[in-house]
């Protein structure tokens, strides 16, 4: 016969083993998706995202070595590469914000996993 410490043993394992995988569940639906009403915010949720999806990106990466390395990981870039364009010239060539869609680059942000509950960034961003 087993002795009632190994059943009690083997019952906390099982539990162990079927509780571990809804912890993570949880802690992973703590992000909040990136919902933005402009380009600008837009792109600064696509930043958290990928900081928080690509950790070995170098501080300081540019958009096209992101791009590149979300080409690399197989996501489709391409509806988001006019919006990156736009962007550039509103962000460092001086251009007035551009009236672009920023739902292909929302897309491609909350494809990575969306940003932590905890970040804020604009008031536009996750809900």
């Amino acid at each position: 016969m087993v002795s009632n410490q190994v059943i009690l043993g083997a019952l906390l394992v099982v539990n162990i083993a079927l509780y571990i995988p809804l912890i993570l569940a949880v802690v992973r639906r703590r992000r909040r998706k990136v919902n933005a009403s402009n380009l600008a915010d837009a792109f600064t949720g696509l930043e958290q995202a990928l900081k928080e999806a690509v950790p070995d990106l170098p501080a300081g990466f540019t958009w096209e070595e992101a791009v590149a390395r979300l080409k690399s990981s197989g996501v489709k870039t391409k509806g988001m590469e006019d919006a990156l364009k736009s962007y550039e010239e509103y962000r460092y060539g001086g251009e007035p914000m551009p009236d672009v869609d920023p739902r292909e680059v929302v897309k491609v942000a909350n494809m990575l996993g969306g940003i932590s509950a905890g970040r804020s960034g604009g008031s536009s961003l996750g809900r």
